[in-house]
């Protein structure tokens, strides 16, 4: 019974937490600077629809995805590695951990609370895109898959700047998960492009094992698929769900063991 009034406590603190993260980010000048940013370049990209060659509805949806995608990234980086530091150099963390508040539950509560604020910018950044393709007459639901990708990929990278946040500075927590978005876009063309110029054999499978354990963000993108009216593979929602919950799994386990080592004098 005690087990259960405990798992029951732990929620409310997380989600208690949660609140609160989301309250505070939305009151974040980053947060309000890179929507109305985003947004901007939207409207943008309806213009650049009428200067382009080409069907106006590709270029739309091919700038105004990789607009959504990028800046919902970067709002995931920039607020997510804040996180921490912030409760630390306001000394507002001793009163929350002075509190029957493990140091797990306020990880996790934090994550939570961030994860509602990206999904209302991402829906607000869909929106608004949805409403350019209106103009155009060009809506296309697809976009809304693509959003739904876009916020898993969003679940990664928001775990990896907490992982980085809890045991660093905000700028190496920058850094580290800016290089994390990278590789993860990058990684998936390391076969095609090095292994072909090796003549080697053993670097051959350096580079392919480098492959197999570098993170791949494509795995969730679904961005070209829509813009070009391709359909998905089958089984690609499966794939892309579990790689996803596997990774934010590890990344959260190691981002709790971190913290709870971690000297916040």
């Amino acid at each position: 019974m005690k087990s259960g009034n405990s798992g029951a406590a732990a929620f409310q603190q997380v989600l208690a937490l949660a609140s609160n993260t989301f309250k505070e980010a939305t009151r974040s000048r980053v947060f309000y600077i890179l929507l109305a940013f985003a947004v901007c370049l939207l409207m943008f990209s309806s213009a650049m629809g009428f200067l382009a060659i080409g069907s106006i509805r590709r270029v739309i949806l091919d700038m105004g995805l990789s607009t959504v995608s990028y800046f919902s990234a970067m709002t995931a980086i920039f607020v997510g590695i804040g996180l921490i530091y912030h409760e630390i150099e306001r000394k507002t963390i001793y009163n929350i951990l002075s509190k029957p508040v493990s140091r797990t539950s306020f990880l996790v509560g934090r994550y939570v609370g961030l994860m509602a604020v990206l999904l209302v910018n991402l829906a607000a950044m869909t929106v608004a895109l949805q409403i350019v393709l209106s103009v155009f007459g060009s809506f296309t639901p697809r976009v809304f898959v693509a959003a739904g990708y876009i916020y898993l990929e969003l679940l990664i990278l928001t775990a990896v700047a907490l992982f980085f946040s809890s045991v660093s500075s905000p700028v190496v927590s920058a850094l580290c998960t800016v290089a994390f978005y990278l590789i993860g876009h990058t990684s998936s063309a390391l076969p095609e492009l090095l292994v072909p110029f090796l003549s080697s054999l053993w670097a051959k499978r350096l580079v392919i094992g480098l492959y197999h354990i570098l993170p791949d963000l494509n795995l969730l993108s679904i961005n070209n698929l829509v813009v070009h009216e391709i359909p998905t593979a089958p089984g690609f929602a499966m794939r892309a769900l579990l790689y996803t919950v596997f990774t934010v799994g590890i990344l959260l386990l190691a981002a709790a063991l971190a913290f709870k080592k971690r000297d916040l004098v």
